[in-house]
């Protein structure tokens, strides 16, 4: 995973990230990115309409959300999203894999995603941003346990 990683299909970086990043109880282990740069808990309402406020929540990562920007500047050049369940703490459900748009507002569909699409059980549910060439990832962790949501960056 060194150098610049230029693929066809979303199956080639579904098969990086399988390989390099999963496990098998945990979800996703991103520590292979060797430094965390960035991490913020929020608390969430699993129960409310809204699982948070979105203006509030771009506030506390105006950070994150700006460094994800300035990799991609031109319209047909956007990172992956890969989206992972985890039941009862011990089974990883593979939910799917994209090109996130980021002309819309991508903070937006990713809490609309995980508020609408939870792990059964009460698990975790996982949405990862990744860089193309995985240099570096945004993780996006919500934990229906702990009623909160965890944002980690990692990067080479």
């Amino acid at each position: 995973m060194t150098g610049t990683i230029r693929m066809n299909s979303l199956a080639e970086y579904e098969n990086i990230i399988h390989s390099n990043f999963i496990n098998d109880h945990l979800g996703l282990d991103l520590t292979k990115l060797k430094t965390k740069t960035f991490e913020n808990n929020i608390k969430v309402d699993l129960n409310g309409a809204l699982l948070l406020d979105i203006e509030k929540l771009k506030q506390e990562i105006i950070s994150v959300t700006e460094y994800v920007q300035k990799f991609y500047l031109h319209l047909d050049d956007r990172p992956l999203w890969y989206k992972i369940n985890i039941i009862d703490q011990a089974i990883n459900q593979y939910i799917g894999i994209g090109f996130l748009n980021l002309d819309n507002d991508w903070l937006k569909f990713i809490i609309d995603y995980l508020s609408t699409d939870r792990a059964e059980q009460s698990g975790d549910t996982i949405l990862a941003i990744f860089d193309i060439d995985f240099n570096w990832t945004v993780c996006f962790t919500l934990s229906q346990d702990d009623s909160i949501l965890k944002i980690e960056k990692y990067e080479k």
